[in-house]
């Protein structure tokens, strides 16, 4: 069944065909998702253990281009799927769910929902909000409502993320003549790919586990696939009066939802076992502009909460720990080489102690993280993706701090989608800033205003101090993540 609806509908009472039966709804929000969203339906389809809910799929059409709907209307005798165009949607994935949510909770600047609609409302036991390019696994949906309803307290639970590795384009042979389109827009890759999703997978991991460690409590109800009680969502609507349940105002309206949730009373949890699947980066520039996105709406919600909430006092520390990480390399790259250079330089086995954790951290984290490879494990031993990784994302704290204090918002949700569908215009003004100061240097040292015996004469007084203050901060460092090692200890499993 495929009904096309409308806010109009909600009104009128067209949408349901009774109002007895126990419903579990699930809300996916759709911008030009026709090379994805087969999966997202087909695994749908495979659900079991959902036996004493009918299953109803809202789906709302955000501004799409692309051929989303005929993909949809495929599943038309296999789902109970209800579409919902967008109207003068401005405010990206945010204000498709709201249009969605309206069709529940009722649209303030608009006529009442009718009476009877909302009988059929008050029988819906659950709502799952899932990206249209996710892959849910066969039990996530009967598992996060056995979960949902352990306790009443529990407003809303979120699975467990992975990324599915890239398959390998030598699959395509080359004489097909859709493999140019297949390799843009399926799930193909080449080493590089297979690289960048597993150091997804292995951040995905860390998280979910420290977050079960710490009595499942979720961090971020991820919008990729999270189970909200209908009350929770109710309060939310009604305390922050946002005409919705999400917020336009941060780029992560997932993890202001999260806040916002437990501001009204209720907790959010991590679940157990329930497995969604998630489509990876596969470039490093969509997987940049993507954790850009996320620590901007990070940022903002940081400004913002202060030190006032126990999830923002979290993040200020993790972000004066990103910022000790960046200071101990400048220190290592500035110091030594001087020190070498006066024959001053004596090694301190402290400075060892951090790597060796290190790579303690990211085998450990690499061997809970599933469907890993042996390859996998060997890398995370020599250390090299965690320190590529943490220049990552110094690199991306970095940006998106200097884009917080730009007066005109960075549209994030663009740069992504442009970067993911290979046009985006590359900004090059770290390329010329960097080719600048060599020129700058070059110049210096050919016109002997420069020299390195200037340059040494000048750190040398605080070349003492300096090593103590390196000392001091990767001591701070390696407690930190012997703390960090402790939250992946015993059974837990990502």
């Amino acid at each position: 069944m495929l009904k096309m609806v409308a806010y109009e509908d909600a009104v009128n009472n067209r949408i349901f065909d009774d109002n007895v039966s126990k419903r579990m709804v699930l809300v996916i929000p759709a911008h030009n998702e026709a090379d994805t969203i087969t999966s997202v339906l087909q695994s749908i389809v495979a659900q079991r253990g959902v036996t004493h809910h009918i299953l109803d799929v809202f789906i709302a059409l955000d501004n799409c281009t692309d051929n989303t709907e005929n993909e949809i209307r495929k599943f038309s005798n296999q789902l109970n799927l209800y579409v919902l165009e967008t109207v003068n949607n401005k405010e990206r994935k945010s204000g498709a769910l709201n249009q969605i949510y309206r069709l529940f909770l009722g649209d303030l600047t608009k006529e009442p929902l009718s009476e009877e609609h909302l009988k059929s409302v008050k029988n819906i036991d659950a709502f799952v909000g899932i990206d249209a390019d996710v892959y849910l696994a066969r039990d996530c949906l009967s598992t996060l409502y056995l979960e949902l309803i352990a306790q009443y307290k529990t407003g809303a639970v979120s699975a467990n993320y992975q990324c599915l590795l890239p398959e390998s384009i030598n699959v395509i042979p080359r004489n097909d003549p859709n493999r140019e389109y297949m390799l843009k827009h399926g799930k193909f890759g080449g080493p590089m790919s297979r690289f960048y999703a597993v150091a997804q997978n292995v951040e995905f991991s860390t998280w979910t586990i420290k977050q079960k460690v710490n009595n499942h409590i979720a961090q971020i109800a991820g919008g990729q696939c999270s189970m909200f009680r209908p009350e929770t969502l109710k309060d939310v609507y009604t305390h922050f009066k946002m005409n919705g349940v999400y917020s336009n105002e941060s780029d992560t309206e997932d993890l202001l939802l999260t806040q916002q949730i437990r501001e009204v009373g209720w907790q959010c949890k991590i679940s157990d076992s329930a497995r969604c699947y998630v489509d990876s980066m596969n470039t490093l520039p969509s997987l940049y502009n993507q954790r850009k996105k996320w620590q901007a709406g990070i940022i903002q919600y940081m400004t913002k909460a202060g030190i006032s909430t126990a999830y923002a006092r979290q993040l200020w520390s993790q972000e004066i720990l990103m910022a000790f990480n960046f200071l101990i390399r400048i220190m290592l790259v500035v110091l030594i080489p001087v020190a070498l250079i006066i024959h001053e330089f004596v090694w301190s086995y402290i400075w060892f102690l951090p790597i060796l954790v290190s790579a303690i951290l990211n085998t450990v984290a690499t061997i809970k993280t599933p469907n890993r490879r042996l390859i996998d494990v060997l890398l995370a031993l020599t250390t090299i993706p965690a320190e590529l990784t943490i220049w990552f994302k110094v690199s991306v704290h970095l940006s998106t701090w200097r884009d917080s204090f730009r007066i005109e918002k960075i549209d994030g949700w663009a740069l992504q989608y442009q970067a993911e569908n290979g046009t985006l215009k590359h900004n090059y003004s770290w390329f010329y800033i960097t080719i600048a100061l060599i020129a700058a240097l070059f110049v210096g040292f050919y016109f002997k205003w420069l020299s390195v015996r200037l340059v040494v004469d000048t750190i040398k007084p605080y070349l003492n101090a300096s090593f103590n203050i390196l000392t001091y901060l990767t001591f701070i460092t390696f407690i930190f993540m012997l703390f960090q090692l402790s939250k992946l200890r015993g059974h837990y499993k990502a």
